[in-house]
């Protein structure tokens, strides 16, 4: 969540400087309450409120990362590993509330397919959770990075067939155990503006669909496919640049 910088005394820090670090991590953490309250409304079969509260722990997690490296947490509180704590509030709101999600309301049907796909995206998701080397040093991500709380409820929204449905989980399990790079919505520096754009067009053609649900047009599916598009078609071009550079090199 932020650089790392070298931990420095309680007594050095003014009281104002530690409450704010103090409310920061408090922000961070109350996001899995909101993962919590998202995974009681697909219990009680309610698909918007789930996705409603899925888009309210995204923009927890938006304002968070800023907010800790704009205030040197690391350096304030080092007790507390904002990072590992990010880590274990994405596992639950980004990939094990839309697991249940897919689940329960039947993005992926309820034969095999579909609950080797769930399987698939918690395994594979997992793993790159672990990872080490998640990130390249310009703020790419190595695979695909897990945010299934947007595909997800993309899929969902679309009505998409089971079988498609199965078919993106799968693909994107498989890439999250590769190379391949994504970018970072808020942090990469290739791109930087229409990755912030796009993402922020997929999130709220998302809460607004979510809102009008079940009420669609053309007009409002391209407008919620946008954000995959760009997704996919930056991570593409990534691709074929890195491959250029490495050709050109030899």
């Amino acid at each position: 969540m932020s650089a790392v910088s070298d931990p420095v005394s309680v007594s050095d820090v003014s009281a104002a400087d530690l409450s704010v670090c103090r409310c920061i991590h408090l922000l961070t953490a109350s996001g899995i309450v909101v993962g919590m309250l998202a995974i009681v409304a697909v219990l009680d079969e309610s698909p918007r409120a789930a996705v409603l509260l899925l888009v309210l722990a995204q923009l927890i997690d938006a304002i968070d990362g800023p907010l800790a490296r704009r205030f040197d947490i690391r350096a304030v509180i080092p007790k507390y590993d904002g990072y590992v704590l990010d880590l274990v509030i994405d596992y639950v709101t980004c990939v094990l509330v839309p697991a249940v999600f897919a689940w329960q309301f039947g993005v992926v049907g309820d034969g095999p397919a579909g609950q080797f796909a769930i399987a698939a995206m918690l395994v594979t998701s997992a793993m790159w959770f672990s990872r080490t080397d998640m990130m390249t040093d310009d703020h790419w991500f190595r695979g695909f990075p897990g945010v299934w709380n947007l595909v997800v409820p993309t899929l969902w929204l679309l009505d998409t067939p089971n079988e498609a449905a199965v078919g993106v989980l799968l693909v994107l399990s498989v890439l999250s155990m590769t190379d391949v790079e994504f970018a970072h919505p808020v942090q990469a520096h290739q791109w930087r503006r229409p990755n912030l754009v796009f993402v922020t067009i997929w999130v709220a053609s998302m809460t607004v669909l979510t809102i009008t649900f079940p009420d669609r047009s053309a007009l409002t599916d391209v407008a919620l496919l946008l954000g995959p598009a760009w997704t996919l078609g930056s991570t593409a071009m990534r691709h074929v640049e890195q491959r250029r550079l490495v050709a050109a090199s030899r």
